[in-house]
Parts: C-alpha cells; structure tokens; sequence
C-alpha cells in the first residue's frame, strides 16, 4: 500500500494533530506487513513570512533560528510520543520557510507516497479545505489524504 507516509504537524494545534495522528496509525496498523516508515514534520516560518516584511530589515540570527528549531523539535518530539506506532518506523524533521514548499519539498526528497494532512475547518476563503491544505492538494504530485 504506502510505504513512506509524510505527516506534517502544526505543533500549535492539537486538536488537529489528534485527528491527524489517528489517521496515521490506522493506516501503518493496516498495512503493518509492509512497515511503512512514517515522516513527521513541523514547519516554522521564516519570521519575515511570520512577522510582515518590516521585520526583513532586523534578519534573525542564526543562534535565534536555531533555538526555535529546537523548541520546536521538542514539541514535534512531544505530540509523537503519543503516537501508537512503532519508533523504528518513525522519523521527524523542522522545515523553515512556506509551509507548502518545505512539504511538497520534503515529500519529494524522501520519496513519499502519501502526503496525510490535517485541514482546519473550513472558512468563507477556502470553501472546502484549509488554505494550506488545499494548496497541498492542488500542488502535489502524489496522493494526498485530507483529516477533518
């Protein structure tokens, strides 16, 4: 079935690392005989993207990029610990930069063949999926499995 299941985590959202979490443990107990090797990531946002462009004048400096990656990576380590699936099968990464690049970016250099993403509710702007969500979907080029 799948072998390389790329799960990213918004690891300021529980509820929906939850619904996610679910999802992927269903599929790897599914398809235990294969062992699919499961890949979270949590992306931080360059803080020119987070904070507007005002900010692109103050860079960040590379010791303050590296210690929100790891506060970061230790609540992506947090949130997995909960998860019901083999540690040998899992693997976790932080991404800086667009959110739907350092996804689509990461899915292609591990070779996954499913993206499992979770989707906010949706709003007036994005009808049917969460923006980030729907951007994933329309820009992958493999199979892409929406949670609500």
């Amino acid at each position: 079935m799948y072998n390389k299941i790329l799960v990213p985590i918004d690891i300021v959202e529980d509820e929906l690392n939850q619904k996610v979490i679910k999802h992927v443990e269903t599929l790897v107990s599914f398809n235990q005989s294969n062992k699919p090797e499961v890949h979270f990531l949590a992306v931080l946002p360059n803080l020119e993207i987070f904070f507007g462009i005002e900010i692109a004048a103050l860079p960040e400096t590379q010791q303050d990029c590296q210690e929100r990656s790891r506060v970061a990576l230790e609540l992506l380590k947090q949130i997995i610990k909960k998860v019901n699936i083999p540690t040998k099968q899992i693997t976790y990464k932080i991404g800086i930069g667009p959110t739907k690049e350092e996804i689509l970016s990461y899915a292609s250099d591990i070779d996954a063949d499913l993206i499992l993403i979770a989707s906010h509710s949706p709003n007036s702007s994005s009808y049917l999926l969460g923006s980030t969500a729907a951007s994933i979907v329309r820009h992958a080029k493999i199979t892409v499995l929406v949670a609500r």
